[in-house]
C-alpha cells in the first residue's frame, strides 16, 4: 500500500489539474462570438419564414438588394480604376496662387526686384544682417524658380549647397552670399559693406537674367 502524499503536494497536483485549458471558464470574447452566431441563426430563421409567408415580396426584397450591391461594386471599382480608365474622371486641377512664390521673403517684398531694392536701402541705413537677410532669400527664390533648388523652410544652408550643381553658373555667388549670411545672419559678425553691396550687383544681374528667361 502506497503512502498517502501530503496535503500540499495533493493541493499542488489540484490546481495544476484545474488550470488546465479543458477545465478553463469560456472568455468573454468567446461567449460573445456564441451570442452573435446565436442572433444571427435567429434572425436568418426568422428572415426564412418570413420570405415563405411572403414569396412576392421576398422576391422583390431580394432583386432590389442584389442592384444595391451591384451599383456599391460598380461604384468601387470605378473609384479604384478611374485614374487608368479612358473614360476615368478628370482631377480638378489646384488654382495657382497669385504671389505664393514670393511667401520665400516672407511679406518684405512683393518680388524679387521690388527685394533687392528693399535690401540696398537697408544697407544705405547700415542694417547689413537685414540686407544680407533678403539678398539671400532672392537667390533663394530664383535658385529655386530654375529648379536648382527645392525651396523648404527646415532645410539649412548646407541642404541648399548640396542640391545646387557645382556647374550651375551661380553656385559661386550662392556660395558666398551664404557664407556671408551665415557670419551676418547667425554668428552677427560684422562683415564688409563692399562685399554686400558686390553681391547685390551680382544677384540684379541674375535677376534681370531669370526675367529675360521667362
Amino acid at each position: 500500500m502506497s503512502p498517502i502524499p501530503p496535503p500540499e503536494q495533493i493541493r499542488e497536483t489540484t490546481r495544476a489539474i484545474l488550470a488546465r485549458g479543458e477545465f478553463a471558464e469560456p472568455s468573454r470574447l468567446h461567449e460573445m462570438v456564441i451570442e452573435f452566431l446565436q442572433a444571427l441563426k435567429q434572425w436568418l430563421d426568422r428572415l426564412g419564414g418570413w420570405s415563405v409567408a411572403h414569396p412576392d415580396l421576398a422576391r422583390a426584397v431580394f432583386i432590389a438588394a442584389v442592384v444595391v450591391l451591384l451599383a456599391c461594386l460598380a461604384h468601387l471599382t470605378y473609384l479604384a480604376l478611374a485614374d487608368v480608365l479612358p473614360f476615368g474622371r478628370r482631377r480638378k486641377q489646384p488654382t495657382p496662387i497669385p504671389g505664393a512664390r514670393w511667401d520665400i521673403l516672407e511679406g518684405s517684398a512683393a518680388d524679387w526686384r521690388e527685394a533687392l531694392d528693399l535690401a540696398r536701402a537697408m544697407l544705405r541705413q547700415g542694417n547689413l544682417r537685414r540686407a544680407v537677410w533678403i539678398a539671400h532669400r532672392v537667390l533663394l527664390g530664383l535658385l529655386d524658380e530654375q529648379g536648382a533648388i527645392k525651396f523648404a523652410g527646415w532645410k539649412t544652408n548646407s541642404h541648399y549647397l548640396a542640391e545646387c550643381a557645382r556647374e550651375h553658373p551661380w553656385r559661386v555667388t550662392f556660395a558666398e552670399l551664404t557664407e556671408l549670411y551665415e557670419g551676418a545672419v547667425y554668428a552677427d559678425r560684422a562683415a564688409a559693406p563692399d562685399a554686400a553691396e558686390s553681391l547685390l550687383v551680382r544677384l540684379d544681374g541674375f535677376c534681370r537674367e531669370a526675367g529675360a528667361a521667362a
